[in-house]
């Protein structure tokens, strides 16, 4: 009994782990809890809530808890108080992330061709992509308002050990895979679903950056 108990433990710490939270605007739900899944697309299994944050309307601060030394980080908007869609993205640059903790966006941009009203509901998506192209999400409710103000002083602090870059060029890619790779042994956490690619070699860099791109289609609300 207390084998399989330490065991039970030991899965769950490796899932923890493997996955991320959103601090800030307040998420759906706790998907590190049953019946949650982040695996599952495109909310987690949560459903909408009425536990809206205020959020400005030409964008506001997205507070991240992240457990993998390496992501890919999209954010999606839709627009309604129930959204089917996901079909704005406020990362057209996307983020790559090269340190977990505490991760700060002072401000996500509304792109500049999309009319918001105050008071009008929304929802946020995030989606981090692993570097074999893994997918997890998230989603959190908002409500623009223009009283809202984007987070500030300690509110907003970083923690993650790594730089964050806009990645710009998706041939960028492969080439932050292969520097990461140096130290991939060390950071990787087994909650990652394996890849069958060799580390380290021109393989991996490859199938990698096609598995990720793939997710990429899909991360950016564009299916």
């Amino acid at each position: 009994m207390l084998v399989k108990t330490l065991v039970a433990a030991a899965t769950l710490a490796t899932a923890v782990q493997a996955h991320y939270s959103i601090e800030y605007p307040t998420w759906r739900a706790d998907s590190f809890e049953e019946p949650y899944d982040q695996w599952l697309r495109p909310c987690a299994g949560a459903n909408t809530t009425q536990n809206r944050t205020v959020w400005p309307l030409d964008g506001g601060s997205i507070v991240l808890g992240l457990h993998h030394a390496f992501d890919y980080i999209f954010v999606n908007l839709g627009l309604g108080t129930e959204v089917a869609s996901f079909n704005i993205s406020l990362t057209p640059n996307f983020l790559n992330n090269t340190g977990n903790g505490t991760l700060c966006l002072p401000k996500v941009p509304i792109p500049a061709e999309i009319e918001i009203r105050d008071g009008q509901d929304a929802s946020i998506q995030v989606v981090t992509v692993g570097k074999t192209g893994n997918a997890l999400y998230n989603c959190a409710d908002i409500r623009f308002s223009k009283d809202a103000k984007i987070l500030t002083g300690d509110a907003c602090m970083n923690t993650t050990s790594g730089p964050l870059i806009h990645v710009q060029d998706q041939n960028a890619i492969a080439a932050a895979q292969n520097d990461d790779d140096k130290g991939d042994d060390k950071n990787a956490t087994s909650g990652d679903k394996p890849s069958s690619a060799v580390h380290g070699s021109s393989i991996h860099v490859l199938t990698s950056s096609i598995a990720v791109l793939m997710a990429m289609v899909v991360a950016s609300g564009l299916l």
